[in-house]
């Protein structure tokens, strides 16, 4: 499994929660229809700060999502003032409570 970690930070809380708004109402319904993204989710960590984790099975899973994606949500954080820091990697252990 490939895992991607994005690490958000605002100047406001407030271009924070626009962010998420425009994610929401712009790239949900993409990732579903054009992506093999397994799941998203987005965390908040402070004032102004988010994290998100996305799961892919492989690589060129994300790879292929990231062509088209990853300039919209670079758009939306610029647009918004804010700076991303991404952190691909694979997954080497996890623990799940049923």
């Amino acid at each position: 499994m490939h895992i991607r970690i994005m690490k958000y930070k605002f100047p406001s809380e407030t271009k924070a929660n626009l962010f998420i708004s425009l994610i929401k109402a712009q790239m949900y319904d993409e990732y579903k229809d054009k992506s093999e993204c397994l799941s998203v989710e987005f965390i908040k960590t402070g004032e102004g700060q988010l994290l998100s984790i996305a799961r892919y099975n492989t690589k060129k899973d994300f790879d292929d999502t990231n062509k088209w994606s990853g300039p919209i949500f670079k758009k939306n954080v610029q647009e918004l003032d804010g700076v991303v820091e991404s952190i691909p990697g694979d997954l080497i252990s996890s623990y799940f409570k049923n």
